[in-house]
């Protein structure tokens, strides 16, 4: 009769740490904000995807221009995928820029952190503002900037903040004065890419109609991709249109970024 041969735990637990870190090695998925290698980016929350069935949002996550469903947080910083999309074009951005002046709305913290450490011993100057947020340097209306003077900053970064906000035409002309002639900025809203007009109601109180017409308890929009380039055109703002063709699908295949995702980048007329 065989003898059985028993592997220690604590080396059963060794080889599989190896074999962890050996598939790291080979892996060709990284995050760009965090710079880490990944086996796999972990799925969206499934209690946000569950209410979306729930309320009877009537739209599925393939519509949606900028959202990896399947691949949306990193596992090492939990960088969304639109936060390792802004960071493929800031590492690149910010490195042939002199002294600047920037302002983060609505700051994501992985990204935030991202930039700090990107112009640690620079000469450009961050700073993050919000309303609802305490741990920001500026607590701030976008709609009212008043503490901020026309024409003061170099770039700004406004993700995902103009769908909670009432007046969204207000808010935008808002970010065209503060922006210097010659400025650029990342712009970017949720978009349906289905539909053809921006469906709207700041009156909307009740969480669960937000949720099945908006796709979340605190929007009161969801945004057509051309009511948004009409909205920001008619602000003031030229619009580049980034996407897999200027980033490289490699390059988003490997960062856990979908093939549809469009980075807008805005810019103030330098006349």
């Amino acid at each position: 009769m065989p003898i059985k041969k028993y592997i220690p735990l604590a080396l059963k637990k060794r080889a599989r740490a190896l074999q962890d870190q050996v598939k790291l090695i080979n892996s060709r998925l990284y995050c760009p904000v965090c710079e880490s290698r990944v086996n796999s980016f972990l799925p969206l929350e499934a209690c946000f995807q569950e209410n979306l069935v729930k309320y009877g949002f009537p739209f599925h996550s393939d519509e949606a221009e900028t959202c990896n469903v399947a691949a949306y947080l990193c596992p090492s910083c939990e960088a969304s995928d639109r936060d390792r999309l802004y960071a493929l074009f800031l590492r690149d951005y910010l490195m042939g820029h002199g002294p600047i002046q920037i302002v983060d709305f609505g700051p994501s913290p992985p990204l935030s952190a991202f930039i700090r450490r990107l112009i640690e011993g620079t000469e450009i100057h961050y700073r993050t503002a919000d309303l609802l947020t305490e741990n920001v340097d500026d607590r701030v209306d976008i709609t009212n900037l008043e503490s901020y003077a026309s024409d003061q900053f170099d770039f700004f970064i406004c993700s995902h903040v103009l769908e909670h906000v009432p007046d969204d035409r207000k808010a935008l002309r808002e970010l065209h004065r503060i922006l210097k002639p010659g400025g650029q900025a990342i712009l970017m809203v949720p978009i349906i890419l289905s539909i053809d007009h921006i469906d709207e109601d700041p009156d909307v109180r009740d969480e669960a109609e937000r949720w099945r017409r908006f796709g979340q308890g605190d929007h009161i929009r969801l945004y057509s991709r051309q009511g948004f380039l009409e909205r920001v055109r008619e602000a003031g703002f030229a619009v580049r249109e980034l996407g897999k063709d200027f980033f490289g699908a490699e390059e988003f295949e490997r960062a856990g970024i979908t093939p549809q995702s469009v980075l807008y980048v805005v810019e103030k007329s330098g006349s």
